[in-house]
């Protein structure tokens, strides 16, 4: 699934398989993160490795907090767009109803 392991003095590395979680949702996940890290990410076929790096320095204590919530932060996103895939055509027809009744559209 997943592991992180330190990559240079500062830098976290973290190696997610491509046949679990998508690029796109590891890069929601980062996004989340990005007052306090940078991100570099190298995909290979069969894994999808991201580079944290802590714009400021961090404690072993705040590099082992963080290193857990990017994993729950990219299992997150992971059911985000799962859900959003499974409830995508439901979504759609709610919004075309609603506005086919707002009179932005021109009856011929």
């Amino acid at each position: 699934m997943a592991n992180a392991e330190g990559c240079s003095e500062a830098a976290l590395l973290f190696h997610f398989s491509s046949d679990v979680f998508s690029l796109d949702t590891i890069k929601r996940a980062a996004y989340k993160h990005t007052d306090k890290f940078s991100f570099e990410f190298v995909v290979t076929t069969d894994q999808i490795e991201c580079t944290a790096t802590p714009l400021a320095s961090l404690s072993a204590d705040e590099s082992s907090l963080f290193k857990k919530r990017f994993h729950n932060e990219v299992l997150d996103q992971d059911l985000r767009q799962s859900i959003a895939e499974e409830t995508g055509a439901m979504r759609n027809a709610i919004l075309a109803h609603a506005f086919s009744k707002t009179g932005l559209q021109q009856v011929e």
